[in-house]
């Protein structure tokens, strides 16, 4: 099949970069060399709502030395609150989406002012090292470093697919506590790919594991000479990876308890699900903290 001319330019692209062909300006920032848009899926428990099904947009700025991962309403309403103008900007939007929300009781109004997701993933290619910024129980945030070496790939020649036509490659690992199976494709060769997934021969484009319950998959690829920024908020303390998720696991299965303590009113119904066998099942993306 012949390549699209989007991704001969793509690959012809990247590998002039790999050879120096390229002049790059001095910038205040890191420029990536690639974009990658990404849907994560995720299935999980949600108070009287039930099982709840979501979709959320996160971005890959790559470059060869350097990457961010990360979900750019996130960044966006990061960036806002890192200054004055922009945390007061920031107010406005929200009391705007809570008297739309208390007069209209639209959730989707709320959909724009909060946060889906608190999570950057960066890695530095030099140092073999990935740092996770997160959640980590009631209104507070942790970063976490790891080493590449932790992801210990086996890699199925023999079974391939093409995504976003690309001809892509099947590879699994057993990491913190689940099987994942990936797609990556030796035509982007990047050793990188969504959330924390790297060190294979090419970029990861599709990523899942065996319950159902979390999902990556690339919907876009772009050449790119956008600024890695760097994390704007500065809240994050650093933290074990096992006692972060302990903690947001604790919140959300007492959330309304602990909102109570700490503010002394209650959160929507007040009373917190039981914790059952079922709701169990519904884990994060690691599961090796029980």
């Amino acid at each position: 099949m012949a390549m699209t001319t989007n991704r001969l330019i793509t690959i012809l692209t990247l590998i002039c970069v790999a050879l120096g062909a390229i002049a790059k300006k001095k910038q205040d920032y890191p420029q990536s060399e690639i974009k990658v848009e990404y849907n994560y899926y995720h299935k999980f428990l949600r108070g009287e709502d039930g099982v709840v099904e979501m979709n959320t947009p996160f971005i890959l700025l790559a470059n060869r030395n350097q990457s961010k991962f990360y979900c750019p309403s996130t960044e966006f309403k990061d960036s806002l609150e890192s200054t004055p103008s922009g945390r007061a900007k920031a107010k406005q939007m929200f009391d705007a989406a809570v008297a739309a929300y208390v007069q209209g009781r639209d959730r989707s109004a709320m959909d724009g002012v909060v946060y889906h997701s608190r999570l950057y993933v960066l890695k530095d290619f030099a140092k073999s090292i990935s740092t996770t910024y997160d959640e980590a129980g009631m209104g507070e945030c942790g970063y976490y470093d790891e080493p590449f070496s932790e992801i210990d790939w086996e890699i199925a020649e023999d079974s391939t697919k093409t995504i976003l036509d690309y001809q892509c490659v099947m590879a699994t690992a057993d990491y913190h506590g689940r099987k994942w199976t990936v797609w990556f494709t030796p035509e982007i060769p990047m050793q990188d790919g969504p959330w924390k997934f790297c060190g294979l021969p090419g970029l990861v484009m599709e990523a899942s594991e065996p319950s159902g319950q979390h999902s990556f998959i690339a919907t876009g690829i772009e050449t790119s000479s956008q600024p890695i920024f760097p994390v704007f908020n500065t809240e994050y303390e650093k933290m074990d990876r096992k006692d972060m998720l302990r903690a947001a696991r604790h919140y959300s299965e007492n959330s309304h308890a602990m909102f109570k303590a700490a503010t002394g009113y209650e959160l929507g119904g007040g009373v917190d699900a039981p914790v059952t066998e079922e709701s169990r099942k519904y884990d994060y993306l690691e599961t090796d903290y029980h």
